[in-house]
């Protein structure tokens, strides 16, 4: 599904000192972290488990359906909105053929309002693509690029830290802090300023890759826990744990260019997001 990325890593056909993700990571993290040793032969197979974690998570989203089918909106208004005010389809359609049929991940969220029930609301979408593999293959990038960037993060955090300061990672700061203390776990910091050699980056970002479900994860529609209480609409939904605090129920679904274009349209304000 990962397409010529994870292709490459598993056909073993492109050379390690020249990978595309390494150039990836290489981008992303900097500090001379491709000069450590044994540098791609240490990252490459970590970083295709680390692929290969969200790709299995991913692949667990139910779909495509067709936007306009089934209980997820109250009306047609719901759908609208959906398509017009979200950010990434104001993006991804200046890309996108005008014609033809799109595949995107849709998330929505729970409201409850005066003490009444739960009401689906917030329908949002992204990652959008003409197709459904491309779309998933969209949400795994993401996610491993979410993990490339917190790192990079953390490491310029060290980088400005006083030398002889013992500094903790607050990954509060960054991810769901209620996820991580159920969870248990979270990425190590890697050494102070003084020691952010090449060699002891690699082996950071190596901890941080055997981590996968720190950035990503998905909880099952069939948890006992979810589906005592949610709406009947949700129940098959995973609810997707990411880097975005809100909690998102999400699906996969399609629908046609135009009927995202005409949306946008009538929308002024382009306001919705899912943070991966």
């Amino acid at each position: 599904m990962l397409g010529k990325l994870v292709r490459f890593i598993r056909s073993g056909n492109s050379s390690p000192a020249s990978h595309p993700l390494l150039t990836r990571i290489e981008v992303a993290i900097g500090n001379g972290i491709n000069e450590a040793p044994g540098y791609a032969e240490r990252l490459l197979p970590a970083t295709q488990k680390a692929l290969e974690y969200f790709e299995r998570q991913i692949a667990a989203i139910p779909g495509p359906d067709p936007l306009a089918t089934g209980p997820l909106f109250e009306g047609t208004d719901q759908i609208s909105h959906a398509l017009g005010r979200s950010l990434a389809v104001k993006e991804a359609m200046k890309e996108l053929p005008a014609d033809g049929e799109v595949h995107a991940l849709l998330g929505l969220r729970l409201k409850t309002v005066n003490g009444n029930p739960p009401h689906l609301a917030d329908h949002t979408l992204r990652s959008l693509a003409d197709s459904a593999d491309a779309c998933r293959e969209k949400l795994c990038l993401a996610a491993f690029d979410r993990l490339l960037c917190n790192f990079a993060y953390h490491v310029e955090k060290l980088k400005r830290q006083d030398q002889k300061q013992a500094v903790a990672w607050d990954w509060d700061l960054q991810h769901d802090s209620a996820k991580m203390a159920a969870n248990e776990t979270r990425p190590p910091s890697v050494k102070t300023t003084k020691e952010l050699t090449p060699d002891n980056l690699a082996s950071g970002l190596l901890s941080w890759l055997a981590a996968p479900e720190c950035f990503l994860r998905m909880e099952g529609a069939k948890n006992s826990l979810r589906t005592r209480n949610d709406p009947e609409a949700t129940r098959h939904m995973p609810l997707l744990h990411c880097s975005d605090r809100r909690q998102w129920y999400v699906c996969l679904v399609s629908f046609p260019a135009a009927e995202a274009a005409a949306a946008l349209k009538r929308e002024t304000h382009n306001h919705r997001y899912i943070l991966i």
